[in-house]
């Protein structure tokens, strides 16, 4: 007989998903395809001793394994659930057909206990980019043909032993199978509503979050502690759907954290890897190392991390969603009662280079003086996300024209921070609606690019202007 399941492999980047065969028949030999034949020795081990621990017998046939896309030894241990579920059909304790629509992930102890065999950091957010999230123990998940949504088995959503697994397994795919529609509501349901409909205040943050959300566009939000930057990057997060990766990388993983790393022989993908589709939020940006810091701006554009090592390279793609928050200046009270002298405050913010603020188009100053709401409610924010219209083109009037070459005459001279200028007007018109741009919006636009402008760097000069003050035209 022959019995199919899935497996979850976060540490597969590109093909986390992984099919699991399993076939039975007479003899007493193993085979194995897609794994090295060490390695499945070593995880059958396990799965036996666990069996026992049950009161399993050991299947007394020939077996034959089959991984597809193939696994390396360090991958392996994330697949014992899924051989021990496949070996517990084989001795018919679960119905072998609905385990194709089953996908676990997690490594087996020899008294059967079930651990993550990865770092606690890939438990946390790699299994989240791949919709949905694994807390400490094991979830089952539903195979990439029924949409992966995930579905727990207690109130909890953990199985800690194999043998909790073995007595809900069945119990639990026969309310499932039928309907599913109705049991993913139910547990999105159970969850605290997204969004920051709770978050008062900072309607401008908010609207430029959205916009920028649409367009992938990172964003840099500036202010004290303690005014809601991490609380606005957590909800605006959800823009992208729920289901979406969130990784928030503490400074000390410095680059081979963020980018990427190699182990044993076999590339490990970094906090930006691992946040495809989803967002990356780096708090505390100038505390990060700046091999870390500089080391954004070519990936950032481009999308494409190469990774080159004496043992071999790896390439990876990645779409996230870059959010970054800082202090303006060391001691975090800029504006508040600030004991930094000029100079410190000109050192720290020195940290982040000209070159690397370029890749961030949208500037906020989130300094809890912004009483104002968001002029869409969250539910009208997360349907204009599902408008499509991020192509269509703009006619620019003759005002606005005019108004960004003035700005562009006042030494925006960077071909980037211009065209940054241009999609930040074009993104404002389609947020009120309209089909052409004015002048309104460069100046909307130009008003969340004040870290570029001149004063950024000194901060004993004169305030900045304000975006909004006609002196500008």
């Amino acid at each position: 007989m022959v019995v199919q399941t899935w497996a979850f492999v976060p540490t597969k980047v590109n093909h986390p998903w992984v099919n699991v065969e399993v076939r039975a028949e007479q003899g007493a030999i193993l085979r194995t395809s897609g794994v090295p034949y060490s390695a499945a020795l070593a995880s059958l081990a396990r799965i036996r001793s666990a069996l026992q621990g049950l009161g399993v017998s050991w299947p007394g046939r020939a077996l034959t394994l089959n991984i597809h896309p193939a696994c390396t030894a360090e991958e392996l241990p994330f697949v014992d659930v899924a051989l021990s579920l496949a070996l517990l059909a084989v001795q018919g304790k679960i119905n072998p057909t609905t385990l194709s629509k089953v996908a676990s992930t997690g490594m087996l102890s020899l008294e059967g206990n079930l651990r993550w065999p990865g770092p606690p950091a890939t438990q946390a957010s790699s299994v989240t980019s791949h919709h949905g999230q694994v807390p400490d123990g094991i979830a089952l998940w539903l195979g990439p043909e029924c949409s992966r949504v995930s579905v727990h088995f207690d109130q909890e959503g953990r199985a800690s032993h194999l043998a909790h697994l073995l007595a809900n397994v069945t119990d639990w795919l026969a309310q499932a199978s039928p309907s599913l529609v109705f049991l993913t509501s139910r547990h999105m349901a159970a969850s605290p509503s997204p969004g920051w409909t709770d978050l008062q205040g900072e309607g401008k943050a908010k609207a430029w979050l959205c916009i920028a959300a649409k367009h992938r566009w990172p964003v840099m939000m500036a202010g004290p502690p303690g005014v809601g930057k991490s609380s606005l990057a957590r909800a605006a997060s959800h823009l992208l759907g729920t289901d979406r990766p969130w990784l928030a990388p503490h400074p000390t993983g410095g680059a081979a954290g963020l980018l990427g790393s190699w182990r044993k022989g076999q590339p490990l993908p970094g906090a930006w890897v691992l946040a495809d589709s989803g967002t990356l939020f780096l708090d505390e940006f100038p505390e990060w190392p700046k091999p870390a810091r500089e080391s954004l701006r070519h990936i950032m554009e481009t999308g494409v991390l190469d990774l080159h090592r004496a043992d071999g390279s790896a390439r990876w793609q990645s779409n996230a969603w870059v959010l970054a928050a800082m202090n303006l200046c060391p001691c975090g009270q800029h504006e508040r009662g600030c004991s930094c002298t000029a100079s410190e405050r000109t050192n720290y913010r020195r940290r982040i280079s000209a070159p690397l603020l370029e890749r961030f188009p949208v500037h906020l100053d989130v300094n809890g003086s912004d009483l104002s709401e968001c002029t869409r409610t969250w539910e009208e924010c997360l349907a204009w996300m599902e408008e499509i219209d991020a192509e269509r083109a703009l006619a620019w009037t003759d005002q606005a024209t005019t108004a960004l070459t003035l700005i562009l005459t006042q030494g925006l001279t960077s071909r980037r921070l211009q065209a940054h200028l241009r999609k930040l007007a074009e993104g404002q018109a389609r947020w009120c609606n309209r089909l052409e741009v004015l002048d309104e919006d460069v100046r909307r636009g130009y008003d969340v690019m004040w870290m570029n402008r001149s004063g950024w760097l000194n901060p004993s000069s004169p305030p900045l202007l304000d975006a909004h003050d006609e002196a500008y035209f």
